[in-house]
């Protein structure tokens, strides 16, 4: 890192010793006598010069060192187009080379900052964005330069966007500056602008008639002056509203937030606005394109304070917060996203409206210049992004065209979705006139334009790297919107790039399209014009991706969620359902789930839907009804109709209801496992003929067999709560045989085992495995063991006397027949007595593995076992086994289990059942 070290211990250390000075002496107002003379706040020349002096003097010196360092590039890149393999080695010097070349751009740009040469510092950083377009720090750079200008919010808006949205080096700093750059905008608002706007309007429009008082220069300037005016305000008032989508709106004002009605006023009025000033072509062409990325970053950060949230995410939040509500970001995405489609619905109007005015039949040149063409193919990609399913959106439910989602949703909610459908069909209609208006267009195009792709239209360049766009805008080719951690592009441009770029003088954005890429943006939008989602008759056909089901799970989710008492809840909940029975919503998600599981077992893994399956659709109603059974039971509310069935049972009410639905889930779990096991064997005959298998089809079967690992857990649960103890054993040990490194399986193993007393051992090995599964051990066993191990000490002191003389005698086969029975009674008395023999002996090891656990007392302070008792115990243990061996009284399986608890509390002892390595003693 010496650029880096270069920079702080050569320039910026004192830089900032400096600048700190600076700012310290103007506060404390030591320099008030000086700044007085000079009639403003102004910090005398010793230090302010010497700020400048200093900055001045290191400009040169980076300048050279970039000037070495580009002539480095030229024989490289000559290099790599000669030869088919470079070395790795000049892979690498490349790559070093541009790395450092970012780094000194970065650096001359703050020297200039601080010189105050604002245009060469913009330049420079432009040129750093240019060399690391999916990092962050330059654009955070540009922002901070162009909040120095009022005027320039929104473009400073879009750079804090770029700046927290590079999908490499993201520059979290940004996030304060951007909420200040925000606040200070509202501020300005709240200052300068009044409600009514019929004035801007009319000037937009040229609805003001000549002044005769001045003259027509003057009059065209004072109009300018004020056109200057309506943007700054437009462009306030369209920053402003990207903080309320970020923030989120109140529906039920709550809160501080804004109101729903207010934000939909807003927006109309934004929208009214913005087809006015572009029809009097009021934006340049790079402003729309950048005013289109920043509110693609609202729409996939609304509601969450400008940060991105996953499908993964939410399901995050929720088991953090049981009273978090996932409608609200869902919600609120769906709000932002609607105004992209609005706003992208002007832009067609207006590329429709200008295309029709110049010829009836279009080319290349007539369209070159319609300012409109290049932010709208930008979003539309966006769009078209959206509805292919992102794992960053959420809001998709509130799109689809079907009267059962409008079922669960309330009054609030069905206004919403409205607004969207209705914003959707016009944005399909827009883009269908442009579509079947270019028809003969595209028909006389060449084959060579069938596969055209951003990579070929330079203007984008700009937005490489960038995250809500990374989908469709990639220097690489094709990516995959799924996760910010699949994305792996270069984080540096290639050597041509790099030399492409240092060699232009000027970068600054909005340079003229040719015919050839106006013709590659018009097929591009052409091209999206055809995806799903923007035909009008089928507009809400995407949102049956598995994206989609899973938005639609996540509302049917929340509203379960309000299904439960909770007193923290509010009754105003976004997404809280007011027709659909929690049956019926079960029901529903249930088949979302089940055709996402079905469709995608990879996704289904990672969103992991069967867990949601379990825990929404089954688990909560039989939480709810064992938590009601066990209540009533407590309280005695049953007590008269326990005593007329002689025992302490439920009435059939709430415990038939439980067997009931635990019995309607079990044949829907087994439809889900047979699906899943004729999954296994395609792949295994694919494992079996290919050498190397795809990396997809790895990670599709490990996903189809840990889902059934899961699956296999859920369907015992159902088994073991209709009281089929032997199948829900069987399940269990299937999970145990898919996955014998989780500890899982072998609690709910234990706990069938621990219902009978005659199997403690057994229950005590399988808590045991549980406790030391190698991969995934299941801590909430140590407290059944506990509960365990004392109920077994309490049997030992009620059942087992000390004298075992008897008992032995049994075993060896000492007793004589009694001739007041007969022979056939004699044996199953016998029989019966030495099952009793070895359910003590068991019960003793048992106990015995206990005092291991919880260590000896060597010195009789403590309640632990003496060590004489502790010997004396092993040694009447060990004789009783050796008796109990001979009569061969256990099984083969048993002995092993045996063998294995006891190495359990052999590297546990003392500890509890905790193991402690050496490096655990240290």
């Amino acid at each position: 890192d010496v650029i880096g070290r270069t920079w702080k211990y050569c320039f910026y250390g004192h830089i900032k010793q400096l600048r700190c000075q600076i700012t310290l002496k103007k506060e404390t107002g030591e320099f008030a006598i000086a700044s007085a003379a000079k009639g403003s706040d102004v910090v005398p020349d010793n230090l302010e010069q010497e700020l400048l002096s200093f900055s001045n003097s290191a400009i040169p010196l980076y300048n050279n060192l970039i000037d070495q360092y580009t002539k480095m590039l030229s024989p490289l890149s000559q290099t790599s187009n000669t030869k088919a393999s470079q070395d790795d080695s000049d892979d690498k010097a490349e790559q070093a080379i541009i790395m450092i070349l970012y780094r000194m751009y970065i650096n001359l740009g703050d020297l200039y900052r601080y010189s105050c040469s604002t245009k060469l510092a913009e330049e420079c950083y432009l040129k750093a964005s240019k060399l690391a377009p999916a990092t962050g720090n330059p654009f955070n750079q540009l922002a901070v330069i162009s909040q120095s200008q009022e005027s320039l919010t929104a473009v400073s808006l879009y750079y804090y966007a770029r700046s927290l949205m590079a999908t490499n080096e993201p520059f979290d700093k940004s996030r304060t500056n951007l909420f200040l750059l925000l606040g200070n905008n509202r501020k300005w608002l709240e200052e300068h602008v009044r409600d009514d706007d019929s004035h801007s309007r009319a000037i937009v429009a040229g609805n003001i008639e000549a002044n005769s008082s001045i003259g027509k220069r003057s009059q065209r300037e004072w109009i300018m002056k004020e056109k200057s005016a309506i943007n700054r305000k437009f462009l306030a008032q369209l920053v402003d509203l990207q903080w309320d989508f970020m923030k989120g709106v109140s529906l039920d004002g709550s809160d501080m937030r804004i109101h729903l009605d207010e934000l939909l006023s807003k927006m109309s009025s934004i929208i009214a606005s913005f087809t006015d000033l572009l029809a009097s072509a009021s934006f340049s062409e790079s402003l729309l394109c950048k005013l289109v990325a920043t509110m693609a970053f609202s729409t996939l950060t609304a509601s969450n304070q400008g940060k991105l949230c996953s499908t993964k995410g939410l399901s995050a939040k929720r088991s953090k917060d049981p009273i978090w509500n996932e409608g609200f970001i869902m919600t609120n995405q769906a709000l932002a996203f609607s105004f992209v489609l609005r706003f992208c619905t002007v832009l067609a109007n207006h590329f429709y409206g200008h295309m029709t005015k110049r010829e009836n039949k279009p080319n290349a040149s007539s369209l070159i210049n319609i300012r409109s063409l290049t932010p709208l193919l930008l979003g539309s990609s966006f769009i078209t992004s959206i509805y292919e399913g992102s794992d960053w959106f959420h809001g998709l439910v509130f799109y689809r065209n079907d009267e059962s989602s409008g079922d669960s949703m309330s009054s609030e909610n069905n206004s919403i979705r409205n607004l969207c459908t209705t914003s959707q069909i016009d944005f399909s209609q827009s883009t269908a006139k442009i579509s079947e208006h270019l028809s003969e267009f595209r028909k006389g195009l060449s084959q060579q334009f069938e596969s055209v792709s951003f990579r070929d239209v330079k203007e984008y360049s700009e937005y490489y790297g960038f995250f809500p766009f990374h989908s469709f805008l990639t220097r690489n080719g094709g990516a995959d919107s799924r996760g910010v951690n699949d994305i792996k592009p270069s984080e540096y441009v290639t050597i041509e790039e790099a030399i492409n770029t240092l060699s232009s003088e000027k970068l600054a954005s909005g340079s003229k399209s040719s015919d050839l890429e106006t013709t590659i943006k018009v097929c591009l939008l052409l091209a999206n014009a055809t995806q799903k989602g923007f035909s009008t008759d089928e507009y809400d056909v995407a949102a049956t991706s598995i994206e989609a089901k899973l938005s639609q799970a996540l509302l049917f989710q929340s509203i379960l969620d309000e299904t439960k008492p909770n007193k923290n809840r509010s009754n105003n909940s976004i997404a809280r359902g007011e027709k659909s029975s929690p049956t019926t919503i079960r029901n529903e998600l249930f088949q979302l789930f089940r055709e996402v599981l079905l469709a995608n077992p990879t996704l289904s893994l990672e969103q992991d839907v069967i867990g949601r399956t379990w825990k929404y659709c089954f688990y909560g109603h039989i939480k709810q009804l064992r938590c009601q059974i066990t209540l009533k039971k407590e309280t005695g509310e049953f007590a008269i109709a326990s005593a007329a069935k002689g025992s302490d049972v439920v009435p059939d009410n709430l415990e038939q209801e439980l067997l009931s639905f635990s019995n309607s889930a079990i044949p829907l779990y087994n439809n889900l496992i047979d699906q899943y096991t004729k999954m296994l064997s395609p792949l295994s005959q694919t494992s079996n003929t290919k050498a190397s298998q795809d990396d997809s089809d790895d990670k599709a079967e490990q996903a189809i067999i840990m889902i059934l690992y899961r699956m296999y857990i859920n369907l015992g649960d159902l088994y073991r709560y209709s009281c089929s103890t032997k199948l829900a054993e069987e399940c269990y040990l299937k999970a145990s045989k898919l996955a014998p490194a989780t500890g899982n399986p072998f609690n709910q193993l234990a706990v069938i085992s621990q219902s009978q007393e005659s199997l403690t051992a057994v229950s005590l090995y399988y808590y045991a495995r549980s406790l030391m599964a190698t991969n995934e051990p299941f801590d909430k066993s140590r407290t059944n063991l506990f509960l365990l191990l004392g109920n077994n000490r309490k049997w030992l002191e009620e059942h087992v006397r000390d004298d075992d003389s008897h008992s032995r005698a049994i075993v060896a086969g000492n007793i004589e027949a009694n001739s007041s029975i007969g022979k056939r009674s004699q044996r199953e008395w016998i029989m019966k007595e030495k099952s009793a023999i070895n359910r003590k002996f068991l019960a003793q090891l048992v106990d015995l593995q206990w005092d291991f656990m919880k260590g000896v007392s060597l010195d009789g302070s403590d309640m632990r076992i003496h060590l004489d008792e502790l010997l004396s115990k092993m040694s009447s243990i060990i004789a009783s086994f050796t008796d109990l061996l001979a009569s061969a009284s256990f099984s083969e399986s048993l002995l092993c289990k045996l063998v294995a608890t006891m190495a359990f509390s052999t590297l546990t002892a003392s500890n509890q059942g905790k193991l402690c390595s050496t490096k655990g003693l240290s």
